[in-house]
């Protein structure tokens, strides 16, 4: 069998496939996509020029023996020598080219340090507070099994609120988006949307407000805390809020995540609870943070640590017990507050 046309045509389809997949490798960051189907180009070019030679092995014997093909073959041995020291040196323009396409994929990319700004001050005329929240460890989950090898991540739920000094809830500052509207999603088809009253029972407690359901969480189309909500980014962010000069106050702040689970709040842990039991992604308990603002003094407040939810949601208790508590420690690194 004659393999010259379907290597010829073969070959030709995958010096396509390198020029497209070269050029995007060139300008854009690291696609997982794009650089294998580069490297599987690569592969069946080889094997395309092999057959190739092999075809037309007289052809290129006597190209090789002509001066014409002598001189060809000498340069681009040779050729590589300069292109060689030009990287090695960063000499330009051999070095110059690729320093372009570092700058180019670079622009890309999101500079390290950067961090999302959520401006949710809507008072220009009032002092503003802007609270930083430093991304930990644990910050996401492990990707998770979803269907057809597919999988998702989780990001922590948050709210930041205010309370009195013996514990009066004042107002609320900040929550995430799918806390505050129940938008939680099953990995179950047949489910549309979950209710998880165990993701921020202590702060939705204080809140004091009921669903229809009974539960404390908010429910969906809730209206008081449309101006306050967003989406959970995927690392370091700051939120910007308006803050009343109203002598002292407690910043409060309640962090969960799906999927930590550890040795203790372990996925089998209270089986016999529909809450915790019930969807498989409960883990560890939320977890508290407070600092003391004296909304007369400017500068900047360290929220610490001071105990967690309980592990359902069944109630609005500050529990101080963190022993059995480990990763979810970690989910937020530190938490500063800057009063302006």
């Amino acid at each position: 069998m004659n393999l010259r046309s379907p290597a010829t045509i073969t070959l030709s389809v995958a010096f396509a496939v390198l020029v497209i997949t070269g050029v995007l490798l060139y300008a854009i960051p690291f696609n997982y996509f794009v650089s294998s189907l580069h490297i599987w180009g690569a592969i069946l070019f080889l094997l395309c020029i092999v057959l190739h030679i092999k075809n037309n092995a007289k052809v290129y014997k006597n190209h090789l023996q002509k001066p014409a093909g002598k001189w060809s073959m000498g340069s681009a041995v040779l050729g590589i020598i300069p292109i060689t020291l030009g990287l090695i040196f960063a000499l330009p323009p051999i070095a110059s080219v690729i320093d372009f396409s570092y700058n180019l994929k670079k622009s890309g990319e999101a500079a390290h340090g950067e961090y999302t700004l959520i401006d949710l001050s809507a008072d220009p005329a009032s002092p503003a507070m802007n609270v930083f929240i430093k991304a930990g460890h644990e910050y996401e989950s492990a990707p998770q099994p979803l269907f057809l090898n597919i999988t998702y991540t989780s990001v922590p739920q948050i709210a930041i609120w205010m309370e009195t000094l013996d514990g009066k809830y004042i107002d609320t500052l900040y929550i995430t988006g799918k806390t505050s509207n129940s938008s939680y999603r099953s990995k179950d088809p047949a489910i549309d949307l979950v209710r998880r009253p165990e993701a921020l029972p202590y702060w939705s407690h204080k809140r004091g407000i009921q669903a229809s359901d009974g539960l404390y969480t908010p429910a969906q189309q809730q209206g008081d805390l449309d101006g306050i909500a967003s989406a959970t980014p995927r690392a370091d962010y700051q939120v910007k809020v308006s803050a009343p000069r109203m002598g002292r106050y407690r910043l409060m702040l309640e962090v969960n995540r799906s999927y930590d689970f550890n040795e203790f709040y372990s996925a089998t842990r209270f089986p016999d609870d529909p809450i915790y039991s019930g969807s498989g992604s409960s883990g560890q308990p939320s977890l508290i943070y407070a600092a003391e603002i004296d909304s007369q003094i400017t500068g900047q407040y360290l929220l610490k640590l001071i105990g967690r939810g309980h592990h359902s949601g069944a109630d609005g208790n500050l529990y101080s017990d963190l022993d059995q508590v480990t990763s979810a420690k970690q989910i937020l690194e530190f938490i500063v507050a800057t009063l302006e």
